[in-house]
């Protein structure tokens, strides 16, 4: 897009990954064929001893995920007063991508520019803010989301023990045969992956000219209500369809986070028991590499690990990579708040 820059010299940077077991779920349907509900299925290839084999298994698409997040996201922010756009607040998610949402905004003029048409729509709604949008009027104008949340797949190491199997049911009138009906719905059942990502500097500035959209104290309550949102989302696992009927039995069974600055770290995919540790040792590498030569960055990092029930590395602090262990998975996020508001602030 001409003119658009969207570039920050440094940025605070959050990484999240967590193994999450769930059991007869139908928390992302399809479609319906006649008296039949699809669960999403997709393709993943496994490496094996001889090679890679090709396996349709049970997913949460990141879509479905982005929509539970967002929700939560507009729900807390107007618990607080923050501003969600009318749509937003209904979990509406069209946001304003044309002409027939805009004219109904009491600012929206048609000479405005793409610099304060983002700036508007920014300070008016807050999961526009956090979630992007794309207006494709003229001049087109696209705030690029700042979180970034793919497919829940299962995990490497247990994908063997996922499966999707439809179930029978009947809903039964013993008065009338024609008000009775039969339809089966496919449940699956695995040990998901997840893994989700928050640009934090990015949160209430301009994707135009890096400049700050709203003030410093609102800017930071965004930023926690980001944070809270995220963490609500997986601690209660509020995410995913079909739940009055089909609410799945689940556990986390760990969960890292990385919050690193200037430069953004990830955590490993949690595809294995040890992501936690193969965490740690990306991150004293990639700290190591950072900092060497006549250009070296002075990146610090912290992992905050809920190890669960899987492999967990010790507590570190001075070295390059400060790591925090906590007995509960509430509490990644609660020093995930402490560290970011430290590096916002």
């Amino acid at each position: 897009m001409a003119g658009r820059v969207e570039v920050r010299n440094e940025m605070v940077y959050l990484s999240l990954g967590s193994r999450i077991l769930l059991n007869a779920e139908a928390l992302n349907m399809v479609e319906s064929v006649g008296n039949f509900v699809r669960h999403r299925r997709a393709p993943i290839v496994l490496p094996t001893e001889n090679g890679y084999i090709l396996r349709y298994v049970p997913v949460i698409s990141g879509e479905s995920l982005a929509h539970a997040y967002q929700e939560i996201l507009a729900m807390i922010a107007g618990k607080l007063g923050l501003p969600v756009c009318r749509y937003c607040s209904q979990g509406i998610f069209v946001k304003h991508s044309d002409d027939t949402i805009l004219k109904d905004e009491p600012w929206f003029k048609k000479e405005l520019g793409m610099y304060d048409l983002e700036n508007n729509i920014v300070k008016n709604c807050i999961v526009e803010d956090i979630g992007g949008f794309m207006y494709a009027g003229k001049p087109p104008t696209r705030r690029t989301s700042r979180f970034y949340s793919g497919y829940a797949i299962p995990a490497l190491d247990s994908i063997i023990s996922s499966a999707v199997e439809a179930q029978f049911h009947v809903r039964y009138d013993p008065t009338s045969m024609e008000r009775q009906a039969i339809y089966n719905v496919e449940v699956g059942s695995a040990l998901y992956e997840f893994t989700f990502s928050l640009d934090i500097d990015g949160i209430g500035v301009s994707s135009y000219t890096g400049k700050e959209i709203v003030s410093k104290e609102e800017r930071k309550k965004r930023i926690e209500v980001a944070i809270k949102a995220l963490g609500v989302m997986i601690n209660s696992s509020l995410f995913g369809a079909k739940r009055t009927r089909f609410n799945p039995s689940w556990k986390i069974v760990s969960l890292a986070a990385v919050v690193s600055h200037p430069i953004p770290l990830s955590v490993q995919p949690p595809h294995s028991r040890k992501y936690i540790v193969e965490t740690y040792e990306t991150l004293e590498k990639a700290l190591d590499m950072l900092s060497k030569g006549s250009a070296s960055i002075g990146e610090k990092a912290v992992l905050i690990a809920y190890p669960g029930d899987d492999e967990s590395v010790e507590p570190r602090e001075g070295g390059r990579a400060e790591v925090k262990v906590v007995d509960n998975p509430v509490k990644v996020f609660d020093e995930v708040l402490t560290i970011v508001n430290e590096l916002v602030g």
